[in-house]
């Protein structure tokens, strides 16, 4: 009943100044606010590189050139090869458009796991034969076609040469992928042309014997581990290199790149909650300066409470609960601002993803109420020292 009555004292305290009690919790809610909206900042920019990545496939290893398939473990799903053949000025319909053209192998779909909205994919004997057929993304389609159907459609690739001749090429589209938006590195993924791989080595770039890059699906997660080492082996051994810190390519693990990026991030996401954290220090220093004016202006009347029998814990109980209902009001005060510039940031940036999780706000409540606790420990602690004699004499 005793901490129900100081809460009572604490709480009259607070609604006597009202204007003071209130700029006291401004600092709180300020940086309240501050926390939850960086930290849900650093955990949008966390969730869009994970998308981004994920978005390319799971369980991918991208390796440079010169592997045989044969030669690699059981735990392999799909390979497929990729030939960048450069940014090509694309024409159908009258209507010019400029989108960066890859040249890749049948199994595409099932490594990228990107399916189609509409039409076909390579076969093997398009792949074979250097077909002059492609499949675009769903923005490349937007911006050639607008609503009409691209499948079936003719369009021209066309590019300067070093002799300044234009060559021109005619491809027939045989699909559209599915949308995938942008990612987070800001990459329109939608805005693409896809073609055989031959048709890129033989027809758009000259090089017959090479690819860029060569990307392995493995069956599972956990094969993955295993496989990035089977496959370093293989190339190490087809490149005649002993040490494998002379590795003349390089095998990247998708899980690896992943776990590095998401430690990247998480330490963002450390940083601007500590920059938040420093706007809630700083409303701790408020605190504990208003509860120092506090406990000066209310000497008297704490020399009476101790004069009629007032214990030095009932005075320090009802001091300290007031200094943690300042900062816990202003700690839930706080969550609404914060969610309020997160909805804000959200609807003035689509692009950018804001993400607010239970944690944080518990994180950021708790902090808020441990540091009136902290800080409104000393006042409350030196109105309980005060000797009642000392305290009925002050004017």
């Amino acid at each position: 009943m005793r901490l129900l009555d100081s809460f009572r004292e604490g709480l009259r305290s607070i609604l006597v100044n009202k204007l003071r009690s209130s700029l006291t919790m401004l600092g709180v809610i300020i940086g309240v606010a501050a926390v939850i909206a960086m930290v849900a900042l650093g955990n949008g920019a966390s969730e869009s590189v994970t998308r981004s990545i994920k978005a390319l496939g799971s369980n991918l290893i991208t390796v440079t050139p010169q592997l045989q398939t044969q030669q690699l473990g059981a735990d392999i799903l799909a390979i497929e090869a990729e030939q960048q053949a450069g940014r090509w000025q694309l024409v159908a319909a009258a209507t010019n458009w400029n989108s960066s053209v890859t040249g890749v192998t049948e199994d595409y779909q099932t490594v990228r796991e990107w399916p189609l909205a509409t039409g076909q994919f390579f076969d093997d004997s398009q792949v074979r034969s250097a077909a002059l057929v492609a499949v675009i993304g769903s923005a490349t389609a937007d911006a050639l076609f607008g609503e009409n159907d691209p499948v079936g459609q003719r369009m021209q690739l066309r590019q300067a040469t070093a002799q300044g001749r234009a060559r021109i090429l005619n491809f027939r589209i045989i699909g559209v992928l599915e949308a995938k938006g942008t990612t987070g590195f800001g990459l329109n993924r939608d805005d693409q042309v896809l073609v055989p791989v031959t048709t890129a080595q033989r027809v758009l770039t000259g090089r017959t014997d090479s690819v860029n890059a060569i990307v392995i699906k493995a069956a599972s997660t956990e094969a993955m581990t295993f496989l990035t080492e089977d496959v370093t082996t293989v190339l190490l051994s087809r490149h005649k290199i002993e040490d494998p810190e002379d590795a003349d390519f390089q095998v990247l693990n998708q899980n690896d790149a992943l776990g590095a990026l998401s430690s990247i991030t998480a330490t963002f996401t450390i940083l601007l909650g500590s920059i938040g954290g420093i706007s809630l220090l700083v409303g701790g220093i408020g605190i504990m300066n208003i509860m120092l004016v506090s406990v000066h202006e209310r000497t008297r009347e704490i020399g009476i409470r101790k004069a009629v029998g007032a214990r030095r814990r009932d005075i320090l109980s009802q001091f300290l609960i007031e200094a943690v209902t300042l900062t816990g009001s202003g700690g839930l005060l706080g969550i609404g601002l914060g969610w309020a510039i997160t909805e804000l940031v959200g609807r003035l940036s689509p692009d950018i993803l804001v993400i607010i999780t239970a944690p944080t706000v518990a994180v950021a409540v708790g902090v808020s109420v441990t540091i009136g606790i902290v800080f409104g420990l000393y006042p409350a602690m030196r109105a309980a020292r005060l000797h009642p004699i000392e305290a009925l004499r002050y004017e």
